[in-house]
């Protein structure tokens, strides 16, 4: 079995389309999941949403900046200018969105895809975190494999019975590699199998998008992106 996972596209519908090529370039897989944070940050909100909701049979979970797009108690220039963009049936689909998504591809192997971890929207799991400080974040998980986004970096590590696997990005990397990311999950009836794939956008139009279309703050955020480190 072949599960397809990808994340983090933050409103950047360049980064998403080249990823999108991408994976309709290789074999259809057998499931496809995004692993939150659809629109915010962005330049193009509202055309990211439109070709997430276009795609058939992909399996969403929510993120941290969806969560805060969703809250009307939140303000921030960024996150009003995201939210005027979207329409009310926008805003309806990112409510509908679960916290988490499951596949089970054997007896006693599973796949879950959470955006930051199993607990929560907000805590990272990096690199480099130690293992004591994020074990209580996979209490009762029965799933082998657990994969997420929400920190942007991609790496596979193991923690006890549990392999996991961060998709990164597609459209705000953050580990000094411009181009967007994501993971091609293979369940070969006995271990799984994970690779991340890279691939390249134009990042220099995504960077002129956000002045062009009146972003707050767009310099910076223009300048965080061609970075890609913060």
């Amino acid at each position: 079995m072949r599960v397809v996972v990808f994340s983090d596209v933050h409103g950047n519908v360049v980064a998403l389309e080249a990823v999108l090529d991408a994976i309709r370039q290789d074999a259809a897989p057998d499931a496809l999941f995004m692993a939150g944070d659809l629109a915010l940050l962005g330049p193009r909100p509202a055309e990211s949403l439109a070709l997430l909701r276009s795609l058939d049979d992909t399996r969403f979970v929510m993120g941290n900046t969806d969560k805060y797009i969703l809250d009307r108690g939140v303000h921030t220039e960024e996150i009003d200018f995201t939210r005027s963009l979207l329409s009310i049936d926008d805003l309806n689909f990112m409510e509908s969105l679960p916290f988490e998504q499951r596949l089970e591809v054997a007896p006693g192997h599973e796949l879950l895809v959470v955006h930051a971890n199993p607990r929560d929207l907000e805590e990272p799991i990096k690199p480099g975190s130690a293992d004591a400080v994020i074990r209580p974040l996979f209490e009762g998980v029965t799933a082998d494999v657990v994969a997420f986004g929400h920190y942007h970096v991609p790496f596979v590590r193991q923690l006890d019975g549990w392999l996991l696997v961060d998709v990164a990005s597609v459209g705000m990397p953050r580990d000094n590699d411009q181009r967007a990311v994501y993971v091609i999950l293979t369940w070969d009836g006995r271990v799984w199998h994970v690779e991340h794939r890279r691939v390249p956008f134009d990042m220099e139009y995504v960077a002129r998008d956000y002045v062009a279309v009146g972003y707050p703050n767009a310099e910076e955020a223009a300048q965080r992106l061609l970075a890609a480190r913060y």
